[in-house]
């Protein structure tokens, strides 16, 4: 599995877990306000087994492994290389764009993830413009469904600066994030999910739009508007810094 960076371990990527994280090369979507634009753009392949080396050499404290990116569904190899974090008796967390739910369908009846995180890319009639891409739309929405099913799951969004159809660049606004609440309970059937809001972070020359670096963090009273507003949806939404 192509690998292009590294976590040693840490207590926030995996709730409740101390856990290593493994950043996957290559992504399918193109979000403007994206951090992993090094993993995109002719990242090197450090490979999988100086991870899985590094993994018994912690195996006393370490229990937890993240698979993040880029946007791992896309690896081919990533059935087997779950396996073998498996056979080490750690437990696994994948962070998700979506847009593979025959994937996630496959990691589900298999039993080989305990933990997904899916990024919900705001509402349905902005991922296209969140996202950077068109044509996931479906998948996302069927994406949402299996992710349910796992043993531990959380929906996310990030409050991000959008690139309008007019050329103006503004952030999600509370109506926004609104109907993404609405269309997470609508696509699941369900409302009692863990939903994160979490605040845009401008990073310079490491967004993958980098109009947006001249953007602040997302305000704190625009959050609190959101989270007010969603919990009408989501009651188990929480802000997370």
């Amino acid at each position: 599995m192509k690998i292009g960076a590294t976590l040693g371990f840490n207590l926030i990527d995996y709730p409740g877990k101390i856990a290593a994280v493994a950043f996957t090369t290559g992504c399918n979507y193109l979000c403007p306000h994206c951090h992993a634009a090094p993993l995109l753009r002719n990242a090197p392949d450090l490979g999988s087994e100086g991870f899985l080396q590094y993994l018994d050499t912690v195996k006393d404290w370490v229990n937890g492994v993240v698979i993040c990116g880029g946007e791992p569904t896309l690896q081919p190899n990533l059935v087997p290389f779950i396996g073998k974090l498996r056979d080490r008796d750690l437990c696994v967390k994948l962070d998700t764009n979506g847009s593979n739910p025959k994937v996630l369908e496959r990691l589900l009846g298999e039993g080989l993830v305990d933990y997904v995180a899916m990024d919900v890319k705001g509402p349905r009639f902005l991922w296209p413009a969140t996202a950077g891409v068109e044509g996931h739309e479906e998948a996302m929405a069927e994406s949402m469904k299996l992710v349910a099913k796992f043993p531990e799951y959380e929906f996310r969004t990030t409050v991000a600066p959008v690139p309008r159809g007019d050329g103006e660049i503004t952030f999600l606004t509370v109506h926004e994030m609104a109907a993404a609440a609405k269309l997470i309970a609508a696509a699941t059937g369900g409302a009692a999910h863990k939903y994160y809001v979490q605040k845009f972070v401008p990073r310079k020359n490491g967004l993958l739009d980098a109009r947006l670096e001249a953007f602040p963090e997302t305000p704190v009273t625009l959050l609190q508007e959101i989270h007010k507003e969603v919990l009408k949806y989501l009651p188990n939404t929480q802000l997370r810094g």
